[in-house]
């Protein structure tokens, strides 16, 4: 098997401020889940905002993993690739965020030089200069795997400045 040097990488909040409650990792050269799993957000709960765009409940959220719990699991899926998201800003500002929240040391985490975003990415390739939606469902899972597809499509050869 073929090692991928990228980690596609996805999460869901509580809000838009607010700490990690879904976590996605799928490899980037083979679309393999490396992890998928609901975080318990340690004392908080999800706004109605939140709940209305990813459908996650509090009830949901009861018996999962806590942050600290989850921690270990994601940096063995992330290892030593570079981090790629689809609002890369937003996923490790929460990381950032849900990293705090539960007291924990902020140099665990992957330095800002490892994350690349994709939105940009396809915002500069399609010479737009603007924010794009990603059609993935706003779970963290499909959400991973549709901007596996951006970076597939960005990716791909262009003829006449049109993908082929």
């Amino acid at each position: 098997m073929r090692h991928c040097w990228t980690a596609q990488i996805n999460t869901e909040t509580t809000g838009l401020r607010g700490v990690i409650i879904e976590v996605a990792v799928v490899d980037a050269y083979d679309g393999r889940v490396l992890l998928d799993t609901l975080v318990h957000p340690e004392g908080l709960g999800v706004e109605p905002g939140a709940r209305a765009v990813h459908g996650i409940t509090d009830a949901e959220l009861a018996d999962a993993p806590t942050w600290e719990q989850v921690l270990p699991r994601l940096l063995a899926a992330i290892g030593d690739r570079r981090i790629l998201a689809y609002n890369a800003d937003f996923d490790r500002r929460a990381m950032a965020t849900t990293h705090a929240n539960a007291g924990l040391d902020p140099a665990d985490l992957p330095g800002g030089d490892r994350w690349e975003c994709l939105m940009e990415a396809l915002s500069t390739w399609y010479r737009i200069g603007r924010w794009l939606p990603l059609d993935g469902g706003h779970r963290a899972r499909e959400d991973a795997h549709a901007a596996l597809t951006v970076l597939r499509t960005i990716g791909a050869p262009r003829q006449n400045g049109r993908p082929a």
